[in-house]
Order: C-alpha cells, then structure tokens, then sequence
C-alpha cells in the first residue's frame, strides 16, 4: 500500500508507478483508490485527503486549562468533515491484505505526520516497518526513481517534530483562546470567539506597533525645488542636487534665484553596471513576487503553486531553498519547456547559449530544492491564475541561465551659479537575462536628452514645494509574512494562513493592515495584563526546541512538558486578572461593531439602528434595523455580496444615506446603501450588470472550448 496525500497526487503516482502507466480507480462509498502492478508487486495506492487524524482534548469542557490530547479521526473535531469517514474505513479495511507499507505523502513536517498518522491510526500498522518514498516533483521520472530508492525506515525525527508543532499549536491556540472568549462571556454575557496562538499573538503585536508608530509620527515639513525646462519641444523635469530643504526662506530664495535663469551643461556622467538574474524563487520569494505583479495573497500563492505542484508541472512549492539541485537534469527541463508554444523560443535560446549553470542563492532547504518548472506540459487546462503563476516561474527559472544585464546611468550636470541640478538618464546596453524575465522584469529606461557639455538650458518654471515627512508604511500581505520569515516564527506552510487570520478575526481592516478597534483593545488588554501572549521571544524559543527535535538535539516529552509548564504559568496570570481582561475586551468589541457593523439612525421607525446584518438561513448580508429581528421594522437595504464592506462617514449627496467602502482584491468601490434605488448611482449598477454580462459571456465560451 503506498499512502499518499490528495487524490491527485494518488493518480499521479499510480499512473508513474503503472507498468503501462493505466491504473485502474476503484470506487467505493464516497471513496476512492487506485490499483496498478510493477513488476512482481500488486500496489494499492491510497489518498489520506490531508489530515485525517486531529488532536482532541481527553477531558470533556468548554474551559482552559486543558492540557492532555489525543489523535481522534478529524471528524469527530469538525462536524463538516464528513469525507474523511469513508477514507479513513476504506483504508483500513485494504491495510488488512497490505503485507508491506510505503509513505508516499509530502515530504516536509506536514506531510511526514500525515503518512505516519494515517499508517499508525487508519491502517493500525507499525510505523517502523515502514518504507519511505522522497521527491520533489510528481514526474513519472521522479516517482519511479523514488519508488526504486525507497527508505528502509521513515523520517521520525520529522515525524516527532511535526507531532510537537500540533500538540504545542493546540495547547496554545485552544487555551489561550478559551481564555480571551471566556473573559468576554464572564464579564458581558456575549460568546465570541475571541482567538490568539503561537504566532498569531506576536504577529498582531507586529501589526499594532506599526500602527503605533503611524500614530504617533509628528510630520515635519521641508521643501523640495521643482525645476523644468524646455528641450526639443518637450517640457522636462530636472533634479535640484540637494534633496530635501529644512527652511522655506532658503527654498523660495533659490527658486526665486534659478527661475527665468539660464544655467548651462558643466559635464555629462556616465557609468555602466551589471546586474545579476535574480535567484530561483522559494516560497517566500515566490510569494512576495506574485503580490506584487498580481495582487495575490501568499495563501492564494501557495494554493496556486500546490495545484501546478499536483499536476507535475512544477515542483513542490513548501521550500526555503534558492538552490537547484545538481541531480536535476536540466537540459531536460529546457527541452520540455522548448515543445511549449509561448516558452519554446526562450528555451531554445538558452540551449543554444550552452550556458546551463543557473544562478544560485544563498538559503538552502535540505528537503526541497529551489521552485522550478518540471518542463512536463500541463494535462488541463490552465485556470488564469494558474497561467499567471506557471509563467512566472517559468520566465524566472529561463532567467537563471541569462547573462547579466549591463546598464549605462548618465548624469547630465547643470550648473547655474552656485546652484547644481542634474538630468538623469538611463540606457539598458545589453538585456541578458531580463529578455526572459520579461514583463517582470523592470528596466526603468528614460532617455537623456540630446546635450553636449556648455550647451545653455533656460530654467523655468521653478518653484518650491513644500512637503511632509511620512509615516511607516502599514504592512500588506507580501510584507507581513516576509517580516515573519524574518524573526522565524511559524514555517513555510503556516505563515501565509496566519497573515489571513489576523484579517479574518476582524482585528485588521483591508489589505493594508489597518489596526481595527478590536485588535486595538486585543492588543493594548495582553500588553498591559498578559504581555507574554504577544511575545516573539516566546514563540521563537518553542520554535527552536520543536527544530532540535527535528535535529536530534532534544526529545519530545521535554520540549512537551516544558510548553505544558510556560502554559500554565501564563494562563494562572491570565485567570488572576480576568475581570479586567473581560472588561476591556467588551469594550473593544462595542467599538468595533460599532465601527464596522453600524450605519446611523434608522429612517423608516427612528428609534432604531441601521447595521449591517447577515442572514443565518442564507449567508447573504444585508442592511437592516436593530429592531428587525423583533419584527418591530422590517426596514432593509440590498448589499453587494462580494468583497470587504467599510462605513463611511459620508452620506451619499444624492439621496443622503450612508456611505460605504467595497474592497475586492485590490479593486475599491464606493457607494450608498440604498444603491439599488439611488438616482445617482444607476452608473453603478450598470457598470455592475456590464461586468456580470461579460464574466457569464466568458464561461460560456470556455465551456464550449
């Protein structure tokens, strides 16, 4: 039986397996699992659909402290988890003839837990007799090479420190959030859930002292000297040589001195760099990459990446290397990419280079190499983030062979007086690898004009401009989890979840990490009674014993006890002061529903208020009255259903309802509540009619292709 880890990637390791690449799938009550033989061996190869196994607590309660677990089928913990049961029996009932296993799952924490927890709980097999299959890629060629190289033993010290990661991420995640909830439930009456972590307490702590340091940045003006003047025609910006003036007298007395003056040509600079390709992508990088040319989120990233990881057309994505592995036949992933139409030029061109020595970075991962395309075509059809993401790892991996790029910076130094301005130009002289990089790649060209030393140049207008210093920038989604690479605090294959949580909790607003009222009194409540829960020190001292554990270095039980321990100590501190935590917790959360959920008077009854409500029999949300639920007013307003919504201050100038904020990704929105039956906003919803006409007009032309 070979245990894998999504349906799949079952399929493609049958058919890789297959001596005529055609397993057969057998079907059986909302299960499944394929049948293929090699040689002498008959072979099973099963699906684990991720985790089918999560942590419980041994004693029942709704209350903290609960320190003792255990490994129960995950749907005996998520109600909704209903396709887990048949896998988990028809597993079970196959191991029965099994007489020898192999963990053919991820190989990183996650997935070494995966194989062992499925062996040891849905086959009630031993663990250490074990096989264990390693690669990167779903290949044919690579499976079949992992298949013939197959460890006699599995990877147990990964095996124990994903065990760990789990068992210390419950202890946390649960009893700190009972704790926070039951504060709030003790102190006003209320249940909601009010959730923190491991990492998810340092990572608001983060993003509130950002917020904090916006807050309490003071701008100081100083004044910027905006000069132009008119070459050939064309009216041109030029540079005055010092920056950033601190006092405005100084500042209007050179724009006074340089306007209507004429300067001339004192020298023309020019010096040449090289630039490097970039390094091959590892998650991270990967990551930030794509929010910035496609506006992805890491977790919509990391998504895409597992579905081309899955259909074998690139390799696994959970990676922190920038490395290539010497073992990788790259000539044939050149060739591969050379029979597809939009790459086979550029792969050609790198073939016919000879240059087939990539570009290296520094951050090695022992498990994975750096994100490379396989050079295998795709066996479906690409959906367009799938297109966007593939391209770019593509163009990035064909960069890698690339020459240098070589540009000439020139600087034209203008004189007038005592006065220096500079005309900046710059000339790309060879593209090398940027000519694969394509559209990502950003050369920032601009032409120097046609000058020669002494040549007179006639400055005008020139004026001072006065300015402000700015504040930190809030973080967006690319930033916040590069800052946690930084300070280690969570792994590849969580950190993009947990830069979504803190948004979805409701204790940031939009995708620039705006502080909202609850997570400011989530913060400021732990930092004054309970700073430990939002400390990074803590969670990165537990982060390297669960590596050691990994390494070898320490054992599970210590690292275990020693949680069990820091835990409590927190939680009796928590408990001492609860009252207090309670009080300033329901107080945030009156200003933030205030904040977020509420729209002013209602004007139909006048004694209610108007809040943004969602239906529990149909998920859809609505405006309606505080006193719809009591049928005392059925005053209600349609809203869109995609995208965040954000009250405005303003009211709508053409029938006075409020206004409100819809963000989508990165397109924003706004309008009135009553938008459906505003005069002014029938643009709107024709604009809103046009772009539903076309995405129907779209699926139905794909689904005809």
């Amino acid at each position: 039986m070979i245990i894998t880890e999504k349906p799949t990637a079952a399929k493609r390791i049958a058919s890789a397996l297959d001596d005529k690449h055609s397993p057969q799938e057998v079907k059986k009550r909302g299960a499944s699992y394929f049948e293929c033989k090699r040689g002498n061996d008959n072979l099973v190869v099963v699906y684990a659909l991720g985790h089918l196994f999560e942590l419980k607590q041994k004693v029942k309660g709704w209350t903290y402290p609960r320190l003792e677990t255990e490994w129960v089928p995950r749907y005996e913990v998520e109600k909704k988890a209903t396709q887990v049961r048949p896998i988990i029996k028809l597993i079970g009932t196959l191991s029965k003839d099994v007489d020898s296993f192999v963990v053919a799952t991820d190989f990183d924490i996650e997935g070494s837990l995966i194989g062992y927890l499925t062996l040891k709980y849905a086959c009630k097999a031993d663990p250490n007799k074990a096989h264990r299959m390693f690669f990167s890629s779903l290949t044919n060629s690579e499976v079949e090479s992992a298949y013939d190289t197959m460890s006699e033993t599995l990877d147990f010290p990964m095996i124990e420190s994903g065990q760990i990661r789990h068992e210390v991420d419950w202890l946390f995640g649960i009893n700190l959030t009972r704790a926070l909830t039951l504060a709030v439930k003790n102190t006003a009456g209320w249940f909601k859930i009010v959730s923190t972590g491991r990492v998810q307490g340092p990572t608001l702590a983060f993003v509130a002292q950002r917020e904090q340091e916006i807050n309490v940045f003071v701008p100081h003006p100083f004044w910027v000297i905006l000069a132009r003047t008119q070459l050939d025609g064309e009216e041109i910006d030029l540079e005055y040589s010092k920056k950033r003036i601190e006092v405005k007298s100084e500042a209007e007395n050179i724009a006074k001195d340089l306007d209507g003056a004429t300067a001339r040509v004192d020298s023309i600079n020019s010096r040449t760099t090289t630039q490097q390709p970039h390094p091959p992508f590892n998650l991270s990088g990967l990551q930030a990459e794509a929010y910035r040319h496609f506006g992805f989120k890491p977790s919509r990233t990391l998504a895409v990446a597992q579905s081309l990881y899955l259909d074998a057309v690139i390799s696994y994505p959970r990676t922190s290397s920038q490395k290539l592995s010497d073992s990788l036949d790259l000539k044939e992933i050149l060739n591969g990419l050379k029979g597809m139409k939009n790459y086979a030029k550029l792969a050609d061109q790198v073939l016919q280079g000879g240059n087939l020595t990539p570009v290296q970075g520094k951050k090695t991962d022992p498990a994975h190499p750096a994100i490379h395309p396989t050079g295998t075509k795709p066996t479906k059809r690409l959906t367009p983030s799938e297109k966007k993401l593939y391209d770019l790892i593509v163009r990035r991996f064909l960069a890698l062979f690339g020459e240098p790029a070589e540009k000439e910076h020139l600087r034209a130094d203008i004189r007038c007086n005592d006065y220096l301005l500079y005309l900046r130009g710059l000339k790309v002289l060879k593209s090398g690898w940027m000519q694969f990089y394509g559209p990502y790649a950003k050369t920032g060209e601009r032409e120097l004009p046609n000058l020669s030393e002494g040549d007179s140049i006639f400055l005008s207008p020139v004026e001072s401009d006065e300015r402000y210093t700015q504040p930190p920038p809030r973080f967006n989604p690319a930033s916040l989890l590069k800052l946690l690479e930084k300070e280690d605090l969570g792994t590849k294959a969580t950190r993009a979840r947990i830069v979504d949580s803190v948004k979805s909790r409701g204790y940031t607003l939009n995708d620039r990490f705006e502080l909202s009222t609850l997570g400011y009194a989530l913060y400021e409540t732990l930092e004054e009674y309970v700073p430990d829960m939002l400390s990074p020190e803590l969670t990165r001292r537990l982060q390297k014993e669960m590596d050691e554990i990994q390494q070898e270095q320490t054992n599970r039980d210590e690292v275990l006890t020693k949680a069990k321990r820091d835990l409590t100590e927190l939680l009796d501190d928590f408990r001492s002061q609860e009252q207090e935590i309670g009080n300033n917790l329901v107080i945030g959360l009156q200003r933030y529903w205030k904040s977020t959920e509420e729209l002013g008077e209602c004007p139909k009854c006048g004694d209610g208020t108007l809040r943004i409500i969602r239906s529990q029999k149909t998920g859809k949300r609505f405006v309606g009255c505080s006193n719809y639920s009591e049928g005392g007013c059925d005053q209600t307003f349609a809203l869109p259903q995609k995208g965040d919504i954000s009250p405005k201050d303003e009211m709508c100038t053409h029938c006075g309802y409020r206004m409100i904020e819809v963000a989508s990704g990165r397109r924003k929105w706004e309008t009135c509540i009553n938008w459906t039956d505003c005069p002014g906003r029938k643009d709107d919803l024709k604009a809103l009619d046009d772009r539903r006409a076309k995405q129907a007009e779209k699926k139905k032309e794909a689904t005809t292709k």
